[in-house]
C-alpha cells in the first residue's frame, strides 16, 4: 500500500533552503536589531570599505565585491550600480554579466518555478547553473554565496558529497553570515548530522542575539528528540520586544512547538498566535500542522493571502479540506521550491497514488525525490506501489529489493509487508500475498496502531475484490469502513469511491 507517514506528531521548524535570490526577497536576511557589533566579512563596516574601494577604482574585482556585500545588506543603490557596471564591462565574464542582468531585471529571467515535469529539461537547467557558478567561482573563489548555491544544486541532483564540500567551504569563508549558517545547518539536518548542524549555528558570533539562528537550533534539537538549551534565551528575545514580529516568527513557532509537545497547550496557542502576526511560509505551515492539535488556533484566510511562498501550508490546507487536485498542485509547487526535501515528494506521491490514482505522476515525483534522498523508504515504497498498480511487477520488484527491511521502523515494516503482499498477488501467488498482508495486519496490531492495521486489511480486501467480487468480501469491507470512519481519515471516502468505481459497484458510501 502507498505510504505517507506524515509527521503529525513531530513537525519541526527547521530553516528553509531556497536559492539566495528568493531568500533575499523574503526579508530573512535583513539586519537584526539589538545585536552586538559584528566585525565580520559581511558587516556594515566591511560594506563601507567596499564602497570606498569602488569609488576609488571602478574595476571588475571591486564591482564583484561590492555587489556581494550590497546583496547581503540589501543596499539596492550600490547593488544596481555594481550590476550595471558588470553587465556592460568587456572584462566581465559571461556568468557575471548573466547574474548582473538577472539582478537588474528579475521578472524577465525568473525560472524559479519552472515545472519540473520534463526530467531532461530539469537536468539541463541544473547543469547550466552549475557550469555558470563554477565559472563565477573561478573568477572569485572567495564568494561564499556562490559556494552555497553550488552546494544546493549538487544536492538537488543527488551529489551529496560534492554538496558537502561546497557547504564546508562556504562556512569557512563566512562563519558569521546568517544565511550561510542557516542553510548549512539545513544541509546537515538533511544528512542526519544534527550535531554538526547545531555546531555551525552556535559558531556564528550572533547566535545568542539572532532569533533566526536560535529558532533553527530549537527546531533541529526537537527533530533530534533533544531539548535545546537555548529555549530560555529565545524566550528572553521574545520578551525584550527589540525585534520585529517578522524576525521573531520562526522563533515563536519553534518554542510553541516545544510547548505543544510537552503538553502546554495554552502557552503553545499563545505563542503560535503571536507567530501568525507576521509569519513566513515556514511558521504558517507549522501553524496549519498545529491546528490539528489546537483546533481554535487563529489560522485565517487573511494570513494565507498576505504570506508568500506558502506552498506547503496550502498543500495541507487543501488536503484537509478534501480538495485533492489543488492539494497535489500545491505539493508540486512545494517540491519545486524545495526539490531536495523528501516531504513534498512523499506527500505528493501519496496523493497521486492513493487518492487521485495518477500512478504515472506518482512514479515521476517519487523518482525526483529519490535523487536527493536515494534510500528513503516512503519514496521507494510509493514508487513500487505505483508500478504494481500499473501491473509492472518487474520494476516494482527491483525497487522493493532496494529497501533494507531489517532497518525499518515497525510502522514502515507494516507498509512494506503490505506492498510486498500486493506484489505477490500481481505475480499470481495469492497464498503468499495473503500471508504477507496478514503479517502486516498482525504487526500493526502488535504495535497498537489501529489505523494502520485497518488500512492493511482494507488494501488486502481491495485486491481480493479486484480478483473476485465475493459477497463475503464486500460485507467485510463494509464492516472495515465503519471501523475506519471514526478515525477521521480525510481521504477514506475517496479510497472507497475509487475502489467501487474500479469494481463497477453502484452502492452508496455511508461514511
Amino acid at each position: 500500500m502507498a505510504g505517507w507517514v506524515h509527521n503529525e506528531k513531530n513537525r519541526n521548524v527547521i530553516p528553509r533552503w531556497r536559492d539566495f535570490k528568493q531568500t533575499l526577497q523574503s526579508k530573512e536576511l535583513s539586519p537584526i536589531g539589538n545585536t552586538k557589533p559584528l566585525q565580520e566579512p559581511l558587516s556594515p563596516n566591511f560594506h563601507t570599505g567596499k564602497i570606498r574601494d569602488w569609488e576609488a577604482t571602478k574595476s571588475v574585482k571591486n564591482a564583484v565585491e561590492l555587489l556581494n556585500s550590497s546583496i547581503i545588506l540589501e543596499d539596492q543603490v550600490y547593488s544596481a550600480e555594481a550590476a550595471s557596471f558588470l553587465r556592460f564591462n568587456i572584462n566581465a565574464t559571461k556568468p557575471l554579466k548573466d547574474v548582473s542582468e538577472r539582478l537588474l531585471f528579475p521578472t524577465e529571467h525568473d525560472d524559479s518555478f519552472i515545472q519540473l515535469l520534463d526530467l531532461d529539461q530539469f537536468d539541463q537547467i541544473i547543469g547550466n547553473k552549475i557550469n555558470s557558478l563554477r565559472q563565477c567561482l573561478n573568477h572569485n573563489p572567495f564568494n561564499s554565496i556562490s559556494w552555497i548555491e553550488l552546494g544546493r544544486l549538487f544536492l538537488i541532483i543527488g551529489k551529496e558529497h560534492a554538496a558537502e564540500r561546497c557547504i564546508l567551504v562556504a562556512t569557512q569563508l563566512s562563519p558569521d553570515n546568517r544565511y550561510i549558517s542557516r542553510v548549512a545547518s539545513r544541509f546537515f539536518t538533511h544528512t542526519g548530522d544534527y550535531k554538526k548542524a547545531k555546531h555551525i549555528l552556535k559558531s556564528n558570533i550572533a547566535f545568542k542575539f539572532d532569533p533566526w539562528l536560535l529558532s533553527a537550533d530549537i527546531g533541529i534539537s526537537s527533530l533530534d528528540n533533544k531539548a535545546s538549551f537555548n529555549i530560555k534565551r529565545g524566550t528572553e528575545l521574545i520578551i525584550s520586544k527589540n525585534h520585529s514580529p517578522y524576525d521573531l516568527n520562526e522563533l515563536l513557532s519553534a518554542i510553541a512547538t516545544v510547548e505543544l509537545n510537552s503538553g502546554s497547550v495554552k502557552n503553545s496557542k499563545r505563542l503560535f498566535n503571536q507567530s501568525l502576526v507576521s509569519p513566513n511560509d515556514n511558521s504558517l505551515a507549522q501553524a496549519v500542522w498545529a491546528k490539528n492539535h489546537i483546533l481554535d488556533l487563529d489560522v485565517n484566510q487573511g494570513i494565507f493571502d498576505r504570506t508568500p511562498n506558502i506552498f506547503e501550508a496550502k498543500a495541507y490546507q487543501f488536503f484537509y479540506s478534501k480538495s485533492w487536485g489543488p492539494a497535489y498542485s500545491s505539493t508540486l509547487q512545494w517540491f519545486i521550491d524545495q526539490p531536495f526535501s523528501r516531504e513534498p515528494a512523499a506527500f505528493g506521491s501519496f496523493i497521486a497514488a492513493s487518492v487521485l490514482e495518477k500512478y504515472d505522476e506518482a512514479i515521476k515525483i517519487s523518482n525526483y525525490g529519490l535523487r536527493a534522498t536515494p534510500g528513503d523508504f516512503t519514496l521507494l515504497n510509493n514508487l513500487a506501489f505505483s508500478y504494481l498498480k500499473k501491473d509492472d511487477t518487474v520494476n516494482a520488484q527491483q525497487v522493493l529489493n532496494k529497501i533494507n527491511a531489517e532497518g525499518l521502523s515497525e510502522q514502515y515494516k507494516v507498509v512494506y509487508l503490505a506492498t510486498r503482499g500486493l506484489l505477490y498477488y500481481k505475480l499470481g501467488q495469492p497464498e503468499i500475498g495473503g500471508l504477507l498482508y496478514r503479517q502486516a495486519s498482525e504487526l500493526a496490531g502488535k504495535i497498537k496502531d489501529k489505523k494502520l492495521q485497518l488500512f492493511a486489511d482494507f488494501h488486502h480486501l481491495s485486491i481480493q475484490l479486484e480478483l473476485q467480487k465475493k459477497e463475503e468480501h464486500l460485507l467485510k469491507l463494509d464492516a472495515l469502513v465503519k471501523q475506519l470512519a471514526p478515525l477521521q481519515v480525510v481521504y477514506l471516502k475517496d479510497l472507497v469511491k475509487n475502489l467501487f468505481k474500479r469494481l463497477d459497484i453502484d452502492k452508496p458510501i455511508n461514511i
